[in-house]
């Protein structure tokens, strides 16, 4: 690893430029882009996938980043890691761009952890937000604004197959709900909109019955 983070470790993104970008993966496809396009974002990176096809037990990644800001090998490398991603191979070359071989097998998505007995207070939340759960933990979310809420709620597991989903017709003050057997990733928004969310949301594992 630190041989390739040291080949690794000049900066290659000009200001206001984009980089040709060529990942090869191991893993389960939705959890590996998720978690690939997340390392990059975090930094401020857009990943715009040009073309993505599966070989055998491998995933092959084609996509233009861009970014107003030098993208920084080293610095994206931490954020693979943090997502659980292994770099098996890093090149950069100025004619073809950026090319990656990794290791999405154990990828985890870093996002928020939910845990037991746990609340979260979102500001300003004007996208689909998503957390880490654990299966079997009861969930309380409540609105801003008393029956301005129509729930829509989704469910994964670990390979971010869809377990359960939720849609409101009605306004809720407050919705409550157990998390299925497998649950691993949870997904909130708003089924007329996130204009409400907005003005924020609380969001709470509590213990069955209170």
């Amino acid at each position: 690893m630190k041989r390739l983070l040291i080949l690794f470790s000049a900066p290659l993104l000009l200001f206001g430029d984009s980089i040709n970008t060529n990942i090869t993966f191991t893993g389960d496809l939705r959890v590996s882009i998720r978690t690939i396009t997340q390392a990059f974002s975090t930094l401020g990176y857009r990943v715009d996938i040009d073309s993505l096809r599966m070989q055998e037990d491998k995933g092959i990644l084609n996509a233009t980043v861009i970014s107003n800001k030098v993208l920084t090998p080293s610095l994206l490398a931490e954020n693979l890691q943090e997502q659980n991603i292994r770099i098996e191979k890093a090149h950069f070359d100025p004619k073809k761009g950026l090319s990656l071989v990794l290791d999405t097998r154990n990828a985890i998505w870093n996002t928020v952890l939910l845990g037991r007995d746990e609340g979260t207070e979102l500001k300003r939340a004007s996208t689909a937000q998503w957390f880490r759960v654990e299966e079997a933990q009861h969930i309380r979310i409540e609105p801003p604004y008393v029956g301005k809420w129509y729930p829509e709620i989704a469910v994964f597991d670990g390979a971010m197959n869809l377990l359960s989903s939720f849609r409101s017709l009605d306004t809720k003050e407050e919705f409550r709900f157990e998390l299925p057997k497998g649950a691993y990733y949870l997904k909130i928004s708003n089924a007329q909109g996130m204009k409400v969310l907005k003005e924020g949301m609380w969001i709470e594992s509590i213990t069955s019955g209170r």
